[in-house]
């Protein structure tokens, strides 16, 4: 019987380093990264607002087969496993943002989105701290400008009130919890319980 090696589990490339005769046909499959945000609930409680951190992902389709689709967030596994490709979308990508995106301010509409787009502005606070002299290239940009910092005001002072809501609504699980265990020995307790009979014989 041949021996084997162990396999090392604290070397990092056992875990990242895809398996070159399992992705042999890697070549056939069509690969898009892409980058979304998605809610990050800590950041997002303590301001008080939805915030949004951008992720990157990749999307996995085989061709031919619309049922077969991987979507999973970018690790070191996947850029290695398709680093041609993902260099390829890496060098035309911009930094990741962190922020509430413009859509969630009051009167902002798609056009204006795109519009501020251009300009490298996607967020609210970028729209809150933006200089002046953009005023000349947005008719309403004054107006909007002043409704982010409103925004963002308002959203400061509920801050302690969605970290309230929080604390309540975990303490409200704790307590649930702690209901249901002492059901749960009061069941128990009473299964236990000796017969009157039992008691007189």
């Amino acid at each position: 019987m041949e021996s084997t090696t162990p396999t090392n589990f604290e070397d990092p490339t056992v875990l990242t380093k895809p398996n070159e005769s399992r992705y042999v046909a890697d070549d056939r499959l069509y690969v898009e990264f892409f980058r979304e945000p998605v809610v990050h609930s800590g950041k997002s409680r303590e301001a008080g607002r939805a915030v949004y951190v951008e992720q990157d992902f990749v999307r996995i389709h085989v061709p031919g087969d619309k049922t077969s689709v991987v979507v999973k967030p970018l690790n070191d596994f996947y850029v290695q496993r398709f680093r041609a490709r993902y260099e390829k979308w890496k060098a035309g990508q911009e930094d990741a943002v962190t922020g509430t995106p413009l859509s969630a301010l009051p009167g902002m509409n798609p056009a204006k989105v795109e519009e501020y787009k251009y300009f490298k502005i996607v967020t609210v606070e970028q729209l809150a701290e933006a200089p002046d002299g953009l005023g000349q290239k947005f008719m309403s940009f004054h107006a909007d400008k002043q409704r982010a910092k409103a925004f963002l005001e308002v959203a400061k002072g509920n801050a302690p009130i969605e970290k309230m809501n929080a604390e309540l609504a975990k303490r409200d699980e704790e307590i649930e919890m702690l209901k249901s265990q002492v059901n749960a020995l009061i069941n128990t307790s009473k299964g236990r319980k000796i017969a009157p009979e039992a008691q007189t014989a």
